[in-house]
């Protein structure tokens, strides 16, 4: 967000195009990973149409509808500074909650336990 509040010249956007390639790539094979290692048995395709949804429904969406509202009152540079303040802020905070909560799912997933069938049907019966 900083290289396009700063940029002065188009051909500035390619580098940072070819960032945004390369670190999507990584951030979304390792979305898919994480996903695939918490989904239950069974419920991998699941858990990926899950974070699909999230990330192109939900994401893309509040995205595009905040960056214009704010791009339409305050600018298009303005957007962007606050973009990246915004970013930096966040990486700060998720960087210290991971080094204070050591035993987080993030450094080690662990995968989701669906309760069985079977004693769900049991408890369904018992309070009949």
């Amino acid at each position: 967000f900083l290289n396009y509040a700063l940029i002065s010249n188009p051909y500035h956007a390619i580098p940072a195009e070819a960032l945004r390639g390369v670190t999507f790539a990584a951030f979304w094979s390792t979305g898919t990973v994480f996903a695939h290692k918490i989904s239950p048995p069974g419920m991998s395709a699941t858990m990926l149409l899950f974070m699909n949804a999230i990330y192109g429904g939900l994401g893309q969406s509040l995205g595009a509808i905040i960056g214009g509202k704010l791009q339409s009152n305050i600018g298009t540079v303005k957007t962007f500074l606050y973009s990246a303040l915004a970013n930096f802020l966040f990486i700060c905070f998720v960087t210290i909650y991971l080094g204070l909560r050591k035993d987080s799912n993030f450094r080690n997933p662990q995968q989701i336990v669906l309760p069985s069938t079977r004693n769900d049907q049991e408890t369904i019966k018992q309070n009949l």
